[in-house]
C-alpha cells in the first residue's frame, strides 16, 4: 500500500501524462518528452528520492544440523565412524551365520 505523499505524486503524474497524451493527441503543440521526464525527476528529487545502486537478495543458505556447533572436519569425522560402526555389527551378523550353517 501507498502513503498519501506517494498516492497524491502519483496522481499529479497520471494527470501530467493524461494532459500531455490529450495534447497529442489534438494536434496542439506539446513539450518534447526529454524536459517532461527531466521536470518528474527533478520533482521527485526535491522529494527527497535519490537514485540507489539496485542490490540482488539472495536468500539465505539453510546450515546443515550443528553446523554451528561442529566444524567440517568434526561432522565428517562423526559419519565416519557411524558408517564404520554399521559395517563392523554388518560383517559381525554374517561371520554369525556363517558359523551357524557350518555348524
Amino acid at each position: 500500500m501507498t502513503d498519501a505523499e506517494t498516492a497524491a505524486a502519483i496522481d499529479a503524474l497520471v494527470y501530467r501524462v493524461k494532459a500531455r497524451d490529450k495534447a497529442i493527441r489534438d494536434g496542439e503543440d506539446h513539450p518534447d518528452a526529454e524536459p517532461f521526464a527531466l521536470e518528474f525527476l527533478t520533482a521527485l528529487r526535491g522529494q527527497g528520492w535519490r537514485p540507489t545502486p539496485a542490490k540482488a537478495t539472495v536468500p539465505p543458505l539453510h546450515a546443515p544440523p550443528l553446523a554451528d556447533k561442529r566444524s567440517r572436519d568434526e561432522e565428517l569425522a562423526a559419519v565416519r565412524a557411524d558408517m564404520e560402526a554399521r559395517a563392523a555389527r554388518d560383517r559381525a551378523a554374517r561371520e554369525a551365520m556363517a558359523r551357524e550353517g557350518a555348524a
